[in-house]
């Protein structure tokens, strides 16, 4: 696609000035720090830059792409971006494995997930590198970056403190068999509260089709909210979890109700 005047001018000023317009991959720009609006029909490129790690500024709206990145590249953060030393080539899934190894890292499996992964997802938008790896952090899901292969995202999260402090956390008990949760219930006192509506046979218990090797969830109403405990192997694994909460103890010492009804009979 042949380029308009005005974005030529652009390209010609930057190169004039000594500036680098930023690449940038999954973006409909095609520009680091220019977003579009389609609303703006003369003027549909954005140009914005995060600041102080608080806020994006906004530096105006422009014709084409090229004009906006002109504006994003004169900025210090822009500058400081273009100057900073060349990112590592992308590890392959092989390197990324070895590396893990020799650090003594676990990259985490998830059954559950696409990648094959914990807290590493996949975006279609991003070509060159459509792994993400996030952690959840301080209540929040953070974003930490984006990569080529599931292999290296998983690494990056492997790396971060978190995963480290669940991998050196003792592993999970195995888990119950269905007549060892039954037996735990009676030997505690517990009662394990049937529920009709549900299909698993249980209240607070639902079936997560997937999780292929745990797929019972428990949970229970607190505050206002649904808790969730966990996933187990079998439903009564995840009724005796449930048992185990105040909510279930409560709800299992109310008497049942029983209504009688009296037949009138005529004389």
């Amino acid at each position: 696609m042949s380029l308009s005047r005005s974005a030529k001018a652009a390209l010609r000023q930057a190169e004039a000035e000594g500036l680098t317009l930023l690449r940038v991959e999954g973006s409909r720009s095609g520009f680091r720090g220019v977003g579009f609006d389609s609303r703006a029909k003369s003027k549909p490129y954005t140009a914005k830059v995060w600041r102080g790690g608080k806020e994006y500024v906004y530096l105006g709206q422009f014709a084409t792409a090229e004009e906006a990145a002109l504006s994003y590249a004169r900025t210090p953060e822009a500058q400081a971006a273009a100057a900073a030393p060349p990112e590592p080539p992308p590890l392959t899934a092989e390197e990324a494995l070895w590396h893990a190894e020799a650090e003594g890292l676990t990259l985490r499996r998830s059954e559950g997930g696409s990648t094959g992964y914990k807290y590493v997802s996949f975006e279609s938008r991003a070509k060159s590198k459509p792994y993400q790896a996030q952690v959840w952090r301080g209540g929040k899901q953070v974003r930490i970056d984006c990569f080529a292969t599931a292999e290296e995202a998983a690494l990056c999260v492997a790396r971060t403190p978190e995963a480290q402090a669940a991998a050196a956390a003792p592993p999970e008990p195995p888990p119950l068999t269905t007549e060892e949760a039954l037996w735990h219930a009676e030997a505690e006192g517990l009662t394990l509260l049937r529920s009709n509506s549900s299909s698993t046979g249980y209240k607070g218990v639902s079936f997560n089709s997937s999780c292929k090797s745990r797929p019972y969830e428990a949970s229970v109403r607190r505050g206002g909210k649904q808790v969730t405990f966990g996933c187990f192997a079998t439903a009564e694994e995840a009724a005796l979890c449930v048992a185990h909460t105040p909510e279930a103890q409560a709800a299992a010492e109310q008497p049942t109700a029983t209504s009688s009804r009296k037949r009138k009979v005529k004389s």
